[in-house]
Order: structure tokens, then sequence, then C-alpha cells
């Protein structure tokens, strides 16, 4: 199974880099730089992962989570992991509770970011189905696996 990655941030050098390591790892990618292209994107395509900052500078400062809660709004259930330079942990504390998967700091590391992108995915489509058999069977993958999303 490919892998259709929506990459959401403004900065669009980052961006750029980011798209260019997902392409090259093998992910299929498209970007959004605002809330309209955001909207078209998720209206056109289903995405296996987004990668999110919590907004964009249009959007109101009142809103800080205002591209999670987009993303969530239209696409519930889709994984989504906040790559961000902000700090505010009120922000981080709303953005798991819309269901972030995981909240990771900018700029990562490739191999960081990438090792997060692919256990993300193999705990949200895991190709073994025993995986599912028993509660809390992805938490503690995770855990071995070294990354581990806090509720």
């Amino acid at each position: 199974m490919i892998h259709k990655i929506l990459i959401c941030d403004a900065d669009r050098r980052l961006s750029a880099f980011h798209e260019d390591l997902l392409r090259h790892a093998g992910y299929q990618v498209a970007t959004a730089q605002d809330m309209s292209t955001l909207s078209t994107q998720l209206q056109v395509a289903t995405f296996s992962l987004v990668i999110a900052e919590l907004a964009f500078p249009e959007c109101a400062a009142s809103d800080a989570v205002s591209v999670i809660r987009h993303v969530t709004t239209q696409r519930q259930g889709t994984p989504i992991l906040v790559l961000t330079s902000n700090a505010d942990l009120a922000a981080h504390r709303q953005a798991r509770t819309l269901g972030v998967w995981d909240i990771s700091q900018k700029p990562a590391l490739c191999t960081e970011l990438l090792g997060l992108i692919r256990n993300i995915l193999e705990d949200a489509y895991p190709k073994d189905v025993s995986h599912l058999t028993s509660p809390g069977a992805a938490a503690d993958r995770r855990e071995r696996l070294g990354t581990c999303r806090t509720p």
C-alpha cells in the first residue's frame, strides 16, 4: 500500500523540504499552505496521514488549532501528526482533545520524522490484524518502538 500524506504548513521552504523527503521515502505527497488549499485537498483526496502546523497565519489568533479542527471536521479518523514551533501547552492539549496522534517540535531530524511517520502509519494501517485483537496492543507496540503517544 502506498500511503498518501498531506503536509499543511505555511512555511513554503520547510513544506518543500518535507515533501522531497517523503517522496524520496516512497510516499505520495500533497501540500497546503492556506485554509483554502487545505479545504480543496481534503475534498478531492483521501490521505493516510496529515502532517500539520496547528494554525496558518491567516487564522484568528484565538483559534490556535484551526488547521487541526478543520482536518478533523472534514476527515474524521485520519491520523494527524502536528509538527509545530508553537510551544503553547494549552494549544497542544486542545489538539490532543481533537484527536491528534502525536505532537513534535520543528525542526525535526529527518530520521526521527520518518520513523515517527512509519510508526503512525503502521499503527493506523496494520498489515497483521492480530495487532487489533488485544486492547492496548498499538500503545504497547509504540512503546517497544520508542515512540509513545501520550493521552
